[in-house]
């Protein structure tokens, strides 16, 4: 018997997705999984950090995220957006991010800049895991960032995690350097639209 495949339909978000993206940008720096319920030490964070979706100018924006549905439910998401966006972007949302939670994130690297499309943060439910919708949320963002005249993707892997690295490896993407972000070190990886 076939495996069945739920049809997925991706679309941008609105800011009503504004508590699933806060969830995918902790899921993507590994601070809460995307199925875990929420313990009551990061309340606070992730009611700050879900205002700061609703928010249209700040790096994890509900008009930087495109989200997977599956029957009408949010099931993944991906915040990307351009680079050269990113440090204004960035010293509005670290700032806002500093002022709840006492987080100095200004020793983070800076992990985008002009020229790039950069894939932020991506998460998917657990159960949806496994079938494509996390690849086609990245091919829907790189074709984005080829027909918007961008001359390279871009995104970063924690060091921890070889076979994510190889995954995107097969994707097409090349380690680039080596970063320090969120207190750990990531491997940038880069994939040439020219």
């Amino acid at each position: 018997m076939q495996p069945v495949f739920p049809i997925v339909q991706l679309r941008d978000a609105t800011s009503e997705d504004a508590p699933f993206i806060a969830r995918v940008v902790l899921a993507g720096i590994e601070m809460l999984d995307m199925d875990a319920a929420l313990p009551d030490n990061q309340r606070v964070l992730y009611e700050h950090l879900v205002g700061i979706c609703r928010m249209d100018d700040t790096l994890y924006s509900y008009r930087n995220t495109r989200i997977a549905e599956v029957d009408g439910c949010a099931v993944g998401g991906l915040v990307a957006y351009d680079g050269a966006r990113y440090a204004k972007m960035r010293e509005k949302t670290f700032g806002l991010v500093q002022q709840t939670s006492g987080m100095d994130l200004n020793h983070n690297a800076m992990e985008t800049g002009p020229g790039e499309f950069y894939l932020d943060s991506m998460a998917i439910l657990s159960d949806y895991r496994g079938v494509g919708i996390g690849k086609m949320l990245m091919h829907d963002r790189v074709d984005f960032a080829l027909n918007n005249g961008f001359q390279k993707v871009t995104l970063l892997v924690d060091k921890d995690k070889p076979r994510l690295q190889r995954y995107y490896e097969c994707e097409g993407f090349a380690f680039s350097e080596e970063m320090f972000v969120f207190g750990a070190w990531y491997n940038k990886m880069v994939c040439s639209l020219l």
